[in-house]
């Protein structure tokens, strides 16, 4: 399949004032390679074409004050009569990855190593991070949160982050997730679609003072006509204590559709079950998956109440189609005083199926 694209070159070789363009030559007088430096005096374009017709094109930016390189290949074809210059895309997106890792990380191979790792429960980890007070201004500032109470100490433990500073601890985490081959596509064309938090159970925040560190999976790739789907979760823990839970969703946009790769790993909502006839205590006891603790059998009766806390993990064969099912977890059945106690576990495994047949 071909898509046709405006030649990128035109673009960012329009003429710009102070600019200086060099020009080699090879041996029979014809151009073989082409250098831009701006006004400031910084190479930041580059381009070749070697005997196979190649075209190596070089942009350069500098964020972290390195030049980083993203690297384009294109191949000359003489033969044919319009449009003769074709994109290489075969390693396009690894190319990409290579130098968002250069931007995006300190050290670059921190990046590049991640960039053929596959295993969708990878969990990926970011460094210890202080949190400091003018690092908490400058966040404020960047994203327009003006109170003061992130500014003034409110007590000895010092002045109080925002919710989305979590964000600032969870981006080297996440970031590791993105570069990753179970995150395959173009990040030239992703998209950010989403951040949620969640507070767990005895967080009390983000303040100055603390020490943050992160912790991060990809948990869905999903493929639609708008493109590719990406949801990342991850927890941000505070002195060693998980205290934050942050979900990212992105979009590549125009990402081709590739169900093999597409997998979901969901926690479920818990599912209450009220065990009204022996029909439905019969049934449950059969199924393969339920599998019952060793002397509970009897809090699975009629008038029970059970609750199953279930992770389903899932991959795809078509948009509405699974290639692989497994659903796992526990179950509790409730007593008397309203306390829960463990009767059982869900160990559910499927092949191709249109349905989750443990939910």
């Amino acid at each position: 399949n071909y898509k046709y694209e405006s030649n990128i070159a035109q673009r960012v070789l329009r003429p710009r004032p102070s600019q200086v363009v060099k020009v080699a030559l090879d041996g029979s007088g014809r151009p073989k390679a082409v250098e831009v430096i701006d006004a400031s005096g910084y190479k930041a374009l580059g381009f070749s074409i070697g005997s196979d017709s190649v075209i190596r094109y070089n942009m350069y930016s500098s964020p972290r004050g390195n030049a980083c390189t993203l690297e384009l290949v294109f191949r000359y074809q003489a033969r044919m009569p319009y449009a003769p210059i074709h994109e290489v895309m075969e390693g396009r997106n690894e190319r990409i990855k290579r130098f968002y890792a250069q931007v995006w990380f300190e050290n670059s191979e921190d990046g590049e190593r991640l960039i053929n790792q596959t295993g969708y429960k990878a969990m990926h980890y970011g460094k210890e991070i202080a949190i400091e007070r003018d690092d908490v201004s400058t966040f404020c500032s960047a994203v327009g949160s003006l109170s003061s109470r992130y500014v003034v100490p409110w007590s000895c433990n010092g002045a109080h982050a925002p919710l989305d500073y979590a964000m600032r601890v969870f981006w080297p985490a996440l970031c590791k997730c993105l570069m990753t081959r179970t995150c395959d596509g173009d990040l030239t064309r992703l998209v950010h679609l989403s951040n949620s938090f969640r507070m767990l159970p005895g967080a009390r925040g983000l303040h100055t003072g603390q020490v943050a560190s992160s912790s991060a999976r990809i948990t869905s790739v999903r493929d639609s006509d708008a493109g590719r789907s990406v949801t990342v979760q991850g927890v941000v823990s505070v002195n060693g204590m998980a205290a934050i839970e942050v979900d990212s969703a992105f979009l590549f946009r125009g990402q081709a559709p590739d169900f093999e790769k597409n997998f979901t790993h969901t926690r479920e909502k818990p599912i209450h079950l009220s065990l009204d006839s022996r029909s439905m205590v019969a049934l449950l006891k059969a199924k393969e998956w339920f599998v019952l603790k060793p002397g509970f059998g009897s809090h699975v009766r009629v008038g029970s109440i059970l609750r199953f806390s279930l992770e389903s993990q899932c991959r795809f064969r078509s948009a509405t189609a699974y290639a692989h099912i497994v659903s796992f977890g526990s179950v509790h059945a409730q007593g008397r005083c309203g306390e829960w106690e463990h009767v059982g576990d869900v160990d559910y495994e499927s092949g191709a199926a249109h349905r989750n047949g443990a939910i």
